[in-house]
């Protein structure tokens, strides 16, 4: 299969079966399929390759989904493969059947191409990740920056948590350090106790995960939140000595550290974006972010950043602008990494609800391009 990623697919609807692998086969996976589980078995159990993945519908002829999920699950050979159950029917008892049975994910056969590919790239990239300690790998940090304000960089540092922890089934570490405007708890309706400004006299060169754990949030989307000082003349108490304190341990504490940066050059805030994996530069489609945005590559080259890490964003906060992606590409003199459409009404109704923009509106198109930035960063950051 030479270096394709490799899906199975068992489906005795000759439709389906021809849709799906259409689709698969168009986005560059190798594919085989079979009508019936139990010729699927017997190729697994034949052949010295595995696939990387399996898509099975539920009800079919001689033995369902549930019980060829089952055997799956009883070979040491294939027990490690992510499957998904593709079925009609929408009953939740027949998803937790499937969950409970060792399904990974569960889809309708009415899925669209886009969200077939996300949930397939999610499985894919989870299953390879499972096997990575944390405990011996570095977490990778992405930081949402911008110099202009008001172009929604907490709104997406938020959601972009989310869809990662969504994407890889695991939990992220969203930490607030907008500190002029911080606002991440609020769109998450969390209520902060502990913030690291309590570090700000600590007489040691280093604090306990323990301690940094005390002051993280859990949110019900899988999210840890890191908040920021909850009065705003504690700001100026947050500098590059907290920094350096909450690094270490909060790189123990998940995989994935999104940052809300905000939009102001401050020593803590360099410091991070010096050590950040990459750094999601937003801007809207108008002249004065451009320029903003022109002016941040500028002094991110002065410092000696890389220019590869550095990943414009245009959020389209507005519902039309004579400003094309292209003219915006060219004028930054940069490929554009990611587009948010516009829609600010949903926005404006989860900032406003405390609930997340990924949660209020899961299938628009905004929650769409969001899960892609998302995995582009996490399929990116795993091949470097």
């Amino acid at each position: 299969m030479g270096e394709k990623q490799h899906i199975m697919i068992v489906e005795d609807s000759e439709i389906t079966l021809y849709k799906l692998k259409a689709i698969l086969i168009r986005l560059g996976y190798a594919v085989t399929a079979y009508d019936r589980p139990g010729t699927a078995l017997e190729w697994l159990k034949e052949k010295n390759e595995i696939p990387d993945l399996i898509i099975s519908d539920v009800v079919m002829p001689g033995m369902d989904g549930f019980a060829f999920i089952k055997q799956i699950r009883s070979d040491e050979k294939t027990k490690q493969i992510p499957v998904i159950l593709l079925t009609s029917q929408t009953d939740l008892k027949d998803k937790v059947a499937g969950l409970e049975a060792g399904a990974d994910d569960y889809l309708s056969k009415t899925v669209s191409p886009t969200e077939l590919e996300l949930r397939v790239k999610a499985l894919l990239t989870r299953s390879q990740s499972e096997n990575i300690s944390l405990s011996q790998s570095a977490s990778k940090t992405f930081t949402v920056f911008s110099l202009r304000g008001g172009v929604g960089t907490t709104s997406i540092a938020v959601n972009l948590s989310i869809a990662i922890s969504q994407l890889l089934g695991i939990e992220t570490c969203l930490w607030d350090m907008a500190l002029s405007s911080s606002q991440c708890a609020l769109m998450l309706n969390l209520k902060p106790k502990n913030t690291p400004v309590s570090l700000a006299e600590w007489p040691e060169t280093a604090i306990e995960e323990s301690l940094l754990r005390t002051m993280i949030l859990d949110h019900e989307t899988g999210i840890k939140l890191l908040p920021a000082p909850q009065f705003f003349e504690e700001a100026d108490l947050i500098n590059k000595q907290i920094i350096d304190l909450v690094w270490p341990p909060l790189q123990m504490i998940a995989p994935y550290i999104i940052v809300d940066a905000g939009n102001h050059f401050t020593d803590p805030v360099i410091s991070i974006l010096e050590r950040s994996d990459a750094i999601l530069l937003l801007l809207a489609p108008e002249l004065a972010s451009v320029n903003a945005a022109y002016q941040a590559v500028r002094i991110f080259e002065e410092m000696g950043f890389d220019r590869k890490k550095i990943l414009p964003v245009v959020n389209e906060i507005f519902p039309r602008s004579s400003l094309t992606t292209e003219k915006i590409a060219e004028g930054l003199k940069m490929e554009i990494f990611a587009i948010i459409p516009f829609d600010t009404i949903n926005f404006v109704r989860a900032i406003n609800q405390g609930i997340p923009y990924l949660m209020l509106a899961p299938k628009s198109s905004v929650s769409t391009s969001i899960s892609k930035m998302a995995y582009k960063l996490t399929a990116a950051r795993k091949e470097d």
